[in-house]
């Protein structure tokens, strides 16, 4: 590494991921040849099940970086802090960067009320992170100057003004093509583009608004053929919001995945849209080399679903069901237990829905009130109360009180246990 500036990139992740987000954030800032010439940047993928934050801090301090960025959700938060806490104490000197969407709505109470945090990036960080590096490690520019963040000047909080996402999604890297992330099985992620059409109250994406940018498809197709032309990649992941956003998009992707699977590579867990699943749209599924897709209803009440902002036809929602079964992908139904307009009852009852359906797989999950979404932002009007700290869990709604919420995921949990045990 000689006299190169070192940079650490860490992640927390579920078991079996590795951070996408951390590819990009390299590659885009790699592309300043002056960053390149002078920083070495590595990127740190930990298991939230398994590491201990020790392990990471041997890694963290052995490595002896200059400045430390983190990627921060909810699922990860607790570690993140721990880690960071530990570190500022090891390491005064060294700058600590959170950037995600944790911490990105909420920048300025997370810098209150963590004196171990420097820097709080708003919401994208390609620019941003790249901008950072230049003016800790180049002493180039002011932070004040830095459009996209919150920081501590003293015993001051500053938070700059928004910056612009980026439009022309070309500008970013990729990280694959660039060698920032090797592909590998299983843990080798896509995106051909950013946002979502849609505008569900507990999601994160619902209250950012950025409408929809593409990254090139030629962009796309390059990643698609690198990593499609590696025999040992027998699965991999598209993670854009809505895999058939519309039948031109979904088209083009599974022309591009048809035409580069040279070995029977799959894609698993891709995310779909049922209620507008034709069998045109099904059959661009196949061609795509579609493993398993994961979708809603989140809740089969309609009463509540239009509440929180979501669209939901049962019989179209149904029929999409059975044309991906029919065709053999395996679909993994998922429901949130919370959601302000449910009960119990109400809850029981889209448990019974789904499982009418014989999906592959029930997912069930509580109710995360998550930074910067709808919910969180008018908690009020929807009676929400809810765990301040990460992973911020619901505790009551102005619909479905404490006890029901706690007797709904004992009943929720066991039922979809014993129904995916079964199938197993």
């Amino acid at each position: 590494m000689g006299d190169k500036r070192r940079v650490l990139l860490v992640a927390y992740n579920a078991a079996g991921h590795d951070s996408l987000a951390l590819g990009y954030i390299k590659a885009y800032a790699l592309k300043d040849s002056a960053v390149a010439r002078k920083t070495d940047i590595e990127i740190l993928n930990f298991s939230n099940e398994q590491n201990d934050v020790r392990q990471a801090l041997y890694y963290i301090t052995d490595f002896k970086p200059h400045l430390v960025g983190f990627s921060c959700y909810c699922w990860s938060m607790g570690k993140i802090l721990e880690l960071a806490r530990s570190l500022k104490q090891i390491m005064p000197e060294v700058p600590l960067v959170a950037g995600g969407p944790e911490v990105g709505p909420i920048a300025e109470q997370y810098l209150r009320e963590h004196l171990c945090l420097d820097v709080v990036v708003h919401d994208e960080g390609e620019a941003v992170f790249a901008d950072l590096l230049k003016f800790y490690l180049a002493k180039r520019g002011r932070l004040a100057s830095i459009a996209g963040i919150s920081f501590r000047d003293g015993d001051t909080i500053i938070r700059n003004e928004m910056r612009s996402p980026i439009q022309d999604l070309g500008e970013i890297p990729s990280p694959y093509l660039t060698g920032a992330l090797i592909p590998r099985d299983g843990v080798t992620y896509v995106q051909s583009f950013r946002g979502c059409p849609f505008r569900c109250g507990f999601c994160y994406e619902a209250g950012r608004h950025k409408g929809l940018r593409f990254f090139p498809y030629e962009r796309v197709q390059a990643e698609i053929e690198l990593i499609m032309d590696t025999p040992e990649i027998r699965t991999f992941h598209f993670v854009d919001s809505v895999f058939n956003l519309n039948a031109t998009h979904l088209g083009k992707i599974a022309d591009l995945l048809e035409s580069a699977n040279r070995y029977h590579t799959r894609l698993r867990t891709i995310e779909v849209f049922t209620e507008t699943m034709d069998e045109h749209a099904v059959q661009s599924l196949v061609r795509a080399g579609v493993q398993s897709v994961e979708t809603g209803p989140q809740t089969a009440i309609v009463e509540t679903q239009k509440r929180i902002g979501r669209y939901f036809d049962p019989q179209k929602f149904t029929n999409g069901v059975r044309l991906m079964q029919e065709a053999g992908i395996s679909v993994w139904c998922d429901l949130i237990v919370g959601l302000p307009g449910d009960n119990f009852f109400r809850c029981a009852t889209s448990v019974a829905f789904v499982m009418n359906l014989e999906p592959a797989h029930i997912v069930m999950s509580i109710l995360h009130v998550l930074p910067g979404t709808p919910l969180f932002n008018e908690a009020s009007r929807f009676g929400l109360a809810f765990d301040p700290a990460p992973p911020h869990y619901v505790v009551a709604n102005d619909t479905f009180p404490f006890e029901q919420i706690y007797e709904a995921v004992l009943f929720s949990a066991s039922v979809s246990k014993e129904y995916n045990l079964a199938l197993s």
